[in-house]
């Protein structure tokens, strides 16, 4: 695909933290979330919420020591909520990316279910996050990314950053879809001119057309789809039936936080890791 937009810096993320738990997924965490952060060339803060400093500490050096992953700092809070926690040490240390491990909750076979403080942090965290689904030792890359949209600017924003990434790790393929749903349809052929929720499907083909064409070049290979369904979990099942390792959304930034219904449906249960791209200024609000 060649596209005339403009180059790849957009919505990169310039400072990453990551919100670590003292589980046994602690070091593969670290070591995703070093490789995330080196993309962009960017800072790793290690962020946790714990009730002993002493012990938190020496846990999570010795973590970053057994990788090999230098750090800006570690920021250690005690405090009785831990999502509230985490969010307050990375609105403080300016974070724009945070990393999450997905891992908590219960898992139907490679899709996992959020546990209850990465829920808290995918609704209410104002910057963009990085749901870890199954965080691994060692290098490697993504090789199929996924990205949705619904073609306004934080979709344009949040697919240049996943091209980015599919640059960077040389991907095998990526892939850009859109939900059109029967209501869009039925709207479409009810309503008047100006209705911008209803639209036909010839109609989301030509959006979509239009939208690729404002994307940059890249080099990898590009796919598109415009997905009939009724929820935007069909997403959730394209990534599913290519075996996709990142799914991106938008998360067109809102009062509080507060996340779009398309991105809502896909943190029921994760496919994959997800990366969901937050397109205005972070921390506005107290956390």
């Amino acid at each position: 695909m060649r596209g005339t937009g403009v180059p790849f810096d957009h919505m990169n993320p310039s400072k990453v933290g990551v919100a670590l738990t003292l589980t046994p997924h602690l070091d593969a965490l670290v070591s995703e979330a070093s490789q995330f952060a080196r993309r962009f060339d960017a800072p790793l803060t290690l962020i946790h919420a714990g009730t002993s400093e002493a012990e938190s500490n020496t846990y999570i050096q010795a973590a970053a020591d057994r990788v090999g992953v230098p750090h800006e700092k570690q920021i250690v809070w005690n405090q009785t909520d831990p999502a509230d926690a985490v969010m307050a040490a990375a609105a403080g240390a300016g974070i724009d990316l945070l990393v999450v491990g997905a891992y908590e909750g219960p898992s139907l076979g490679k899709r996992r279910f959020l546990g209850s403080v990465a829920q808290t942090l995918a609704r209410r965290a104002q910057c963009s996050l990085l749901l870890l689904a199954h965080p691994r030792l060692g290098q490697h890359r993504f090789r199929r990314i996924v990205a949705v949209t619904d073609f306004s600017d934080s979709s344009r924003g949040s697919c240049e950053a996943a091209l980015s990434v599919a640059q960077a790790d040389a991907a095998e393929s990526f892939h850009v879809v859109s939900i059109h749903t029967v209501f869009m349809e039925a709207r479409a052929r009810l309503a008047g001119a100006g209705d911008n929720m209803g639209r036909t499907f010839k109609e989301e083909e030509r959006l979509m057309h239009k939208f690729l064409a404002g994307l940059p070049g890249c080099a990898v290979p590009v796919d598109w789809r415009v997905l009939r369904a009724t929820t935007g979990f069909a997403a959730c099942d394209f990534a599913d039936s290519i075996d996709a390792d990142l799914l991106v959304l938008p998360g067109h930034h809102r009062p509080e936080g507060q996340i779009p219904p398309m991105v809502n449906w896909a943190l029921q249960v994760l496919p994959c890791t997800l990366w969901i791209v937050h397109d205005g200024p972070v921390w506005t609000a107290r956390p």
